[in-house]
């Protein structure tokens, strides 16, 4: 593979994880929904899986983060670490190698390349691990850097870019959630949606709003023909 060269003023790439260097569809996301309401019934004694799914759906729409719903929303007291690896188990029964982003990320030498997840950082850095792509970063920001914000919130977003050393105005941001693309869109970064089923559950929930490109996996071939201007002799 040869090195590509990012035009004036680009410096980083930055990515969310689920549905972004993996597709949701493959059935991890279902896995880890499903377990989600495992742990509120068998840890926090909700009575029912139905009235779960009911208690999450209500207050999820309000946090954007499970994590935040429990603890925030409805006021369970828990054990994080606990909660983290209950509710994400095993990726590699789910993920697997993905050498089309590799191929992308490795194509960037001068880049720097971080991953922003509402997931906790030690489950994401393990399905990085299964994705092969565990070395490719500078850096993984999720649940417990940023504490009680969470995408899309923009102080999450300024905590990454404060702590990271990074400029919006510099830097792709890689992402399958509207909701998360619009506020780094309104901050200045160049905004590309990986389009999956998080993308069609949003649908018209964001206003009519516009990345700055669409693809439908992270690879390279894709994101020149989508964002040719982003290459220098494009």
């Amino acid at each position: 593979m040869s090195a590509q060269k990012l035009g004036a003023g680009v410096h980083t790439l930055l990515f969310d994880l689920d549905g972004t260097l993996y597709p949701i569809e493959n059935g991890y996301e279902e896995k880890v929904r499903e377990r989600v309401f495992e742990f509120m019934v068998d840890e926090l004694k909700v009575s029912s899986v139905e009235q779960a799914k009911e208690m999450w759906w209500e207050h999820f729409k309000v946090y954007n983060q499970t994590l935040r719903s429990l603890r925030q929303g409805m006021g369970f007291e828990f054990d994080r670490e606990k909660y983290w690896s209950h509710i994400r188990g095993d990726p590699a029964d789910f993920l697997q190698a993905n050498f089309d982003a590799l191929e992308m990320l490795r194509s960037f030498p001068g880049c720097k390349k971080f991953v922003f997840t509402n997931c906790a950082e030690k489950q994401a850095i393990e399905a990085l691990q299964v994705l092969g792509l565990e070395g490719e970063f500078d850096g993984v920001y999720g649940a417990d850097f940023m504490g009680d914000v969470c995408k899309p919130e923009r102080a999450a977003f300024e905590a990454v870019c404060a702590r990271a050393k990074i400029e919006p105005n510099g830097t792709v941001f890689f992402e399958d959630s509207v909701k998360n693309l619009v506020t780094a869109k309104e901050m200045g970064f160049t905004t590309v949606l990986v389009r999956g089923k998080t993308a069609a559950e949003e649908a018209g929930q964001n206003g009519g709003f516009k990345p700055d490109a669409t693809i439908s996996a992270v690879n390279l071939k894709e994101l020149r023909e989508a964002l040719p201007g982003l290459f220098i002799g494009a």
